[in-house]
């Protein structure tokens, strides 16, 4: 019944279905692919709980490997907006879509500034949620709910471009039978069940898989656009040999007699108003060659850098903290940089051919509604098998990267608001049951929320609302950015987002008084957030600070930058000097030098001048931020808490089975080799250094698990060695073990002398130091 209703609406082409059951059958076999993983994902989340991990890290949390860090972060900045959004911005405003390749840029540069501290503070300070780094900085609830609401709340606008976004690639390519809003629900119905079967497991398995999908299938589209329809050079001038002209006046009676894929009548010659030129972009779209006004200018420069604060979204700052490694987090940063290369400009070209062929396409690929994305792929799969298949590898790789996109961004929110508000205030000492609930009401509410607004949005609409989300992030820019490197005070921190907050929503509702700078609200707001730190800074630096016993329960003392120095030492951070270049070349993007590049329409290679001074600027700018990631030298700290070890030595089986809570390294001096490297510390067996932070140091309540499964694991140990298990139950300490390390030592370099020794491992680990020290 409900599939006939579908095809009872006035936009479907009845005889037109027969030729995408083979388009049906391959996204079928994709949706069963998803299914499996979220089985699998199901699976390694109680396999985790029953292991020893809490209920609320298992759903938000984990360890994953460095390719899986990097395909699940890549499909999820790869989103919605690059499916849909990019080739759509293309087709209506041309090269003015270059601007998404620097904006990518931005992101990278964001995540340079800030993920080296945070990364290494989630390691050892045990972050749950991604606004835990404001709980620790600063102990106020005040501060921690505003960054929640700066962060989280413009989620929506990201949430509603994913569901619309596949709600219009569905309605595209089954050519009107599923309408929007249907697609809509059962795109909703899809991520939550993702969500509630496998958290953060469902994510990223699937994000491995979606990644996949959409390297090849927009590599393959670039190669099929060029072969099929010309390169942009060959497309460029006005009198191009695919030059043609379509009778508009029979696109409206094909409409109206319902034949949606029959392509209209040509014109013989552009005589008749009614004949309108395609198939050449100089005649198609002259307007894609002028350079852009002043108001382009602007919206080039406001998008570009409200991307700076991309990396502060809280699906982002997870990605973060599930690393595996600090050497991973930095591998995903340099394949961010090289990736709109691969996937935007695909996006760009397809956009672009889009505006310059669609006159002579049927109805079901020009009409209003139908997404460049869609339309291009419903021509191409008339033209052949090969050209067929890619489509459907499209379609995947379109709901793929929705999806992943999707699921991610409310995960992220129902970590951050179970955690920051629920757990933190509404509810303290809340059960692990009670958060997660908390968390799946909230991404139902939210999910519910996007299906609404998405009702009265479409893919054009998708540029205003990423500048909407990154700009209201940006009000949580100085709580991040300031508190990783100042000691601003939080009650400055406050007063700024506050100001900034109420300011964006006078100037959006009443009058923006920099309109005549074509600032948009969410950056006039920003500007009021910066200045009030500046000037409340000093005033408020006495004052007594807030007190938060949630935040003195979880983390201790108050974290300060100190402390983050400290946490730091060892580590080389992205040379700051390439960052400000970066900041710079990303700057000189903004195509201002428009009317510079010679006369109006002034082309190069068959690209606007001011186009190609565009695309060498971002090349350039993405350069210099492979030399900054380069830059960036994790210390002896990398892995979660200790020194670079090899996967045996990061193994917490491996600690457990020692008896050990935490292994504390030191740099040391081989006078055999006369060089420094990192050595275990002379420590008690089963205790760290006095003063030092455990890795990933589990909070009290964890305690008594950590410290069962631990003597399982030893009793383990000692039955395989074939020794009696009561032997392994517990490890000596104390007096007790200082006459055999005083024995054990003898006779050995400093870096052998450590209580590592009498269990046997000190031997392994000085090996995994040699080993990481002569490879690396």
């Amino acid at each position: 019944k409900f599939a006939r209703g579908m095809a009872d609406t006035p936009d479907v082409d009845e005889d037109a279905q027969a030729g995408n059951a083979l388009l049906y059958v391959f996204m079928a076999a994709y949706m069963a692919s998803m299914a499996v993983i979220a089985r699998m994902a199901y699976m390694r989340k109680q396999k985790a709980v029953e292991a020893g991990s809490q209920a609320v890290a298992a759903q938000y949390g984990g360890n994953f490997s460095t390719v899986l860090l990097t395909l699940t972060t890549f499909a999820s900045v790869f989103s919605g907006y690059t499916v849909m959004g990019v080739p759509e911005e293309a087709s209506l405003k041309g090269y003015l879509a270059l601007r998404w390749l620097p904006a990518i840029t931005a992101i990278v540069l964001g995540m340079l500034v800030c993920y080296p501290r945070m990364r290494r503070l989630s390691v050892e300070r045990s972050y749950r949620s991604p606004n835990d780094f404001v709980t620790d900085r600063y102990r106020s609830k005040v501060l921690r709910v505003l960054c929640s609401l700066c962060t989280c709340m413009p989620q929506l606008f990201y949430l509603t471009v994913q569901v619309v976004s596949f709600a219009e690639l569905l309605n595209g390519v089954t050519l009107g039978f599923v309408p929007k809003f249907a697609g809509m629900v059962i795109f909703s119905t899809i991520i939550l069940a993702m969500e509630k079967l496998g958290g953060m497991n469902s994510v990223v398995l699937s994000d491995a898989v979606q990644a996949v999908f959409m390297i090849v299938g927009f590599a393959l589209m670039l190669v099929v656009l060029t072969a099929r329809f010309g390169t942009l050079q060959a497309l460029a001038p006005a009198s191009c040999p695919t030059l043609g002209f379509a009778n508009t006046t029979s696109v409206a009676l094909l409409a109206a007699s319902g034949d949606r894929g029959v392509p209209p009548a040509l014109c013989t010659a552009p005589g008749p108003s009614e004949c309108v030129a395609f198939g050449c972009i100089g005649a198609a779209r002259p307007d894609f060659h002028r350079a852009p006004q002043t108001k382009a200018q602007a919206a080039h420069f406001f998008f570009v850098a409200n991307f700076l604060a991309f990396p502060l979204n809280p699906h982002m700052v997870q990605r973060a903290y599930v690393a595996s490694s600090d050497h991973a987090l930095r591998l995903v940063a340099l394949v961010l940089l090289v990736s709109p290369f691969l996937t935007m400009v695909p996006g760009i070209v397809a956009g672009i051919v889009k505006a310059t062929f669609s006159p002579s396409w049927p109805v079901v690929s020009q009409a209003a509604g139908v997404s460049a994305f869609s339309a291009i792929g419903n021509e191409l799969k008339r033209l052949g098998a090969f050209e067929y298949f890619l489509v459907a590898l499209l379609t995947c790789s379109g709901m793929a990267s929705i999806m992943s996109t999707a699921d991610s961004v409310i995960l992220g929110v129902a970590n951050a608001l179970s955690i920051d508000v629920f757990e933190g205030m509404v509810a303290p000492g809340a059960s692990q049951r009670a958060v997660i609930l908390f968390g799946t009401a909230t991404s139902v509410i939210m999910t519910a929320i996007s299906v609404v607004c998405g009702i009265f949005v479409t893919s054009a609409d998708f540029g205003t609302l990423l500048t909407l989300q990154n700009g209201v992030i940006l009000q949580a820019v100085p709580a991040f950015v300031l508190g990783l490197f100042t000691e601003v005070p939080a009650k400055a921190v406050v007063a700024g987002i506050v100001s900034g907050i109420a300011s964006f929503v006078l100037v959006w509702l009443v009058y923006n008084p920099l309109g005549g700078l074509h600032m948009p609200e969410p950056n006039v707001g920003a500007l009021v957030n910066f200045a009030v730190v500046a000037v409340a800074w000093r005033p408020t630096r006495g004052l007594v600070p807030p007190v938060d016993v949630y935040g003195e329960m979880r983390f201790g003392p108050p974290l300060t930058v100190a402390d983050i120095r400290e946490r730091m030492a060892g580590s080389v951070e992205p040379r700051r000097p390439l960052l400000v270049l970066m900041a710079l070349g990303l700057l000189a993007t903004v195509p201002f030098y428009g009317a510079a590049c010679g006369p109006p329409g002034a082309l190069a290679w068959g690209v606007p001048v001011w186009a190609l001074v565009v695309f060498l600027a971002a090349l350039v700018t993405t350069t210099l931020g492979l030399a900054a990631a380069w830059t960036w030298r994790p210390g002896m700290g990398d892995e979660a808490g200790g020194v670079e070890r090899d996967p045996k030595c990061v193994e917490e089986g491996d600690k457990e089975a020692l008896g050990l809570e935490a292994i504390d390294f030191e740099v040391c001096f081989d006078e055999a080799t006369e060089t420094a490297i990192g050595c275990p510390k002379d420590v008690a067996v089963g205790s760290p250094r006095a003063g030092a932070q455990s890795d990933r140091e589990a909070p009290a309540s964890e305690k008594s698990a950590a410290a069962a499964s631990q003597s399982r694991a030893s009793s383990a140990r000692a039955r395989d060695d074939g020794e009696e298990s009561v032997a392994a139950s517990s490890p000596p300490s104390g007096a007790s073990v200082a006459a055999p390390r005083a024995e054990a030592s003898a006779g050995r370099p400093r870096w052998w002398s450590t209580g590592l020794y009498e269990n046997g491992a000190g031997p392994h680990v000085v090996c995994c130091l040699f080993f990481r020290r002569a490879i690396g």
